[in-house]
């Protein structure tokens, strides 16, 4: 039951040597004259060294903006600049980036209307270093989470807003944990950027009915035998005896919406016009697992719908 979410990592390299660059996208475009009373630039392109291998080790950022009529300037030194992580990296009013610390930071340019992000990592040459957020669907971050990638033993905890950074991996796959919540992984992607998404832990004791968060297009997918239930809720049931149980799903009138059952080993599928499905399940003592979702549909973006699934067992 992985879930799969691509989360930003940066590869630390040597420092260039004298008179190079380490990162061709360092190369600044060549500045061409604005005339004066000219309309409000259409872009801001922020390039530099994005990797760095050494406490002290600095990056010259570069502001390009740009207009509609193909016009462009180097604005480095009007930028208003802004390291969202100072204790990895800090940045002078003359787009110089200076590590002071491993992990990973954005940085934050803004000329006028525009604005652009640079990604830098501080991390040992040969490791990574993985910057992201962890939320849970539909309410917001969830802070307290402790992320883990076991080949190097590294660990943090996600801040207030859900944020968190490690430097000097060396594996490329981190476990997300925290009390309440189901655990979360994931396999880690060079240069992509994603987001953990993490549920509650939804349970309940045969004989009542579980009343459950929304389920929303952004939450999170399990792979259940062949099938793939996206987006999907986990449901842990716990029964005192070995028996069979009966499972009644509803769900709130939802245009379109046909949720499916997965119990038993099997799926069951939704009445799309009585809004139900019911299945009867032979359950071992203790905590059996279900799942309530969407089979190969596409979720709109924004929705969201409500269930409830009642349980009543029998020997």
């Amino acid at each position: 039951m992985r879930e799969s979410i691509l989360i930003c990592v940066i590869i630390a390299v040597t420092g260039p040597g004298c008179g190079e660059s380490s990162d061709s996208a360092s190369q600044p475009l060549a500045p061409t004259t604005v005339p004066s009373g000219q309309s409000p630039p259409s872009g801001l392109t922020v390039n530099g060294r994005k990797s760095l291998s050494a406490i002290g080790e600095t990056s010259q950022l570069t502001a390009i903006a740009t207009w509609r009529d193909g016009t462009a300037r180097d604005v480095t030194a009007e930028v208003r600049w802004t390291s969202h992580n100072s204790s990895v990296a800090t940045i002078s009013s003359s787009g110089l980036a200076t590590a002071v610390g491993f992990g990973a930071a954005r940085i934050d340019g803004q000329y006028e209307s525009q604005n652009n992000s640079f990604q830098i990592g501080v991390t040992p040459a040969g490791t990574f270093a993985v910057t992201g957020d962890v939320r849970e669907p539909g309410q917001g971050a969830i802070a307290g989470v402790r992320v883990l990638e076991p080949v190097s033993g590294r660990s943090t905890l996600t801040d207030q807003s859900g944020n968190y950074t490690l430097a000097a991996l060396a594996g490329t796959h981190l476990r997300f944990e925290r009390d309440g919540y189901e655990p979360g992984e994931l396999d880690i992607t060079p240069d992509h950027t994603g987001y953990m998404r993490m549920q509650r832990i939804v349970r309940v004791t045969a004989g009542e009915t579980a009343i459950v968060p929304k389920l929303t297009h952004a939450d999170v997918s399990y792979d259940v035998g062949p099938d793939r239930c996206s987006p999907c809720r986990l449901i842990r049931i716990v029964a005192p005896i070995a028996g069979t149980i009966r499972l009644e799903l509803a769900w709130e009138p939802n245009p379109g919406a046909e949720l499916n059952l997965w119990a038993g080993g099997r799926r069951v599928t939704g009445d799309m016009n009585e809004k139900r499905a019911a299945a009867d399940v032979a359950v071992s003592a203790g905590e059996n697992v279900v799942y309530v979702g969407y089979y190969r549909l596409r979720v709109l973006y924004g929705s969201s719908i409500q269930f409830t699934l009642a349980t009543s067992m029998s020997r």
